[in-house]
């Protein structure tokens, strides 16, 4: 890894271990809304890091933190949508998480 990376890796982890702080709240513990879990400061810095904390993101989502969906959405410039289909209308934020994981994956080949 480089410097650059360990570097972005490192604000990654400060912001998330911040974001999951803010998380414990009770207020949103007890909400179902996803929106809820992302409308904070720790969550806006995890995006403005940009593309390169997309790899972490993306561990993340396959440890099973989807609230970080939307993260990996807004940096890619995606539109969920289209990563979804036809098929599954509205599918659960687990299934948009494999979604997504999938969707990197095809990218990094």
């Amino acid at each position: 890894m480089s410097d650059e990376n360990k570097n972005i890796k490192e604000k990654f982890d400060a912001l998330f271990a911040e974001w999951e702080r803010v998380i414990q709240d009770p207020k949103i513990q007890f909400s179902s809304r996803p929106q809820d879990y992302i409308d904070n400061q720790p969550y806006h810095e995890i995006v403005k890091l940009g593309k390169d904390a997309l790899p972490f993101i993306i561990e993340k989502l396959e440890q099973g933190v989807f609230f970080l969906n939307q993260a990996v959405v807004e940096i890619a410039g995606i539109k969920m949508e289209e990563i979804i289909g036809k098929e599954k209308r509205f599918p659960s934020e687990q299934e948009k998480s494999a979604l997504l994981v999938n969707w990197w994956k095809s990218q990094k080949q």
